[in-house]
């Protein structure tokens, strides 16, 4: 892909296969999109990978701080630490697709390895993040976000615009994370709090100055599509963490083979059918930046956030198969499925106006499971989950070999 030229040019016009929600082929027939036609397709490098090797440590103490939460404030307080390590990553991956080949130099890998210090230095904060180690979380957050915004003005991305998302966003987020580590108890969970909505809501808001800047459209899937390997890693890992330190019988035996079953579920309902649409939607939509923020932003934190809840919940089988829930951690796998699969509804919407009938009915199911979890041995939620995800791949894989039609769910395709 010519780097200038897609940095310096307003988006094309048209994009029909993003306007109809029916026309899109790689969600109805899983096969993978074709590229742009565009020689010289970027590529991940090794400098991003050892990079998101900070990350998967920082996935994996998240889900040991969920899985020892008390109660919905210690899920809040594990999701405002999730929002600036979610954000880190995702603006050090448009840094990356910004950069382009220079994303191979000395400069841009020290940068690279400056940004994984400081999200190491937040990984390493996250067991006492509310306690001594807040002021490091604090710290090493915002200096991120400065060396980010500082990348990004050398790059073509932001253009001639004053005002863009990341300097807002270190502008007004920044102070109040520095203030909340400088804090304690309910004042430090407030502070980072409103710091966290910050993130949220200013790309909403003032992500739309960058949609005259297009991206390159095969780097982005394959980062996007790594990070749910990362999630998917971290599960597998909890799993056979607790299975291998525990007597293996027949109850735990059985919960690591739903559990695994489980992990291959998400697998395939993200890389069978999803991955490619995603990168179909990229290369079609006449205003990439929109499928960046909206799918590749919001729609991927979703998934994320799913996948640790459904970790947690899948490492706790394990521990207790036959046990009964009595805490937030032990509840959490049903919903965390029906958040990922709601998650694909949610991303389909804002690619193509319309969400899968299967998916969200699937959704559905496993919300109605969670009330049930509460009366239910955890590994009979577990079969029960299970049996749901892949009851919906083998359907939709048999939707899409017999030829049928996919019922949608249309919705007003709103673009902000």
């Amino acid at each position: 892909m010519d780097r200038t030229a897609a940095r310096s040019g307003p988006a094309p016009e048209g994009g029909a296969a993003a306007a109809d929600p029916d026309s899109e082929v790689d969600i109805a027939t899983g096969g993978a999109a074709e590229p742009s036609g565009k020689h010289g397709e970027q590529r991940v490098t090794w400098a991003e990978l050892f990079f998101d090797l900070v990350w998967v440590f920082a996935l994996v103490q998240i889900s040991g701080l969920l899985a020892a939460a008390h109660g919905p404030l210690g899920l809040a307080q594990t999701l405002v630490l999730l929002v600036p390590l979610w954000w880190g990553w995702m603006s050090a991956t448009l840094l990356g697709n910004s950069a382009g080949v220079a994303l191979d130099r000395p400069a841009i890998r020290l940068m690279l390895f400056a940004l994984a210090a400081c999200g190491l230095g937040m990984t390493v904060a996250i067991p006492y993040a509310y306690q001594q180690h807040g002021p490091l979380f604090a710290l090493c957050y915002v200096v991120m976000r400065a060396l980010l915004w500082a990348g990004m003005r050398k790059l073509p991305l932001f253009g001639d615009l004053r005002v863009e998302p990341f300097g807002l966003t270190l502008l007004l987020a920044g102070p109040l994370f520095l203030a909340g580590g400088l804090t304690s108890g309910a004042a430090r969970t407030a502070l980072w709090g409103a710091a966290a909505v910050m993130e949220v809501v200013v790309p909403v808001l003032f992500g739309h100055r960058l949609d005259r800047f297009t991206f390159e459209t095969s780097h982005l899937p394959e980062r996007f599509g790594l990070v749910i390997i990362m999630a998917l890693g971290e599960t597998v890992l909890a799993v056979g963490t607790n299975a291998s330190n525990s007597s293996l019988g027949p109850a735990r035996s059985a919960a690591l083979a739903v559990s695994f079953t489980v992990i291959v579920g998400l697998w395939w309902t993200y890389f069978h059918f999803g991955a490619a649409a995603v990168r179909h939607s990229l290369e079609t939509d006449p205003v990439q930046a929109r499928i960046v923020r909206d799918v590749f932003n919001y729609g991927h934190f979703i998934y994320l956030t799913a996948i640790i809840f459904i970790a947690v919940g899948l490492k706790k089988i394990c521990l207790y198969p036959m046990a009964v829930p009595h805490s937030l951690p032990e509840l959490l796998l049903a919903p965390g499925a029906a958040l990922y699969l709601f998650g694909f509804c949610y991303s389909r919407w804002r690619m193509f106006g319309a969400a899968g009938v299967s998916r969200f009915s699937a959704a559905a199911l496993c919300l109605l499971l969670t009330p049930l979890a509460l009366y239910l041995p955890m590994l009979v939620i577990g079969v029960l989950v299970a049996a749901v995800l892949v009851g919906l791949n083998v359907f939709e894989y048999w939707i899409v070999t017999t030829g049928r039609r996919v019922l949608f769910l249309h919705m007003p395709h709103w673009k902000r």
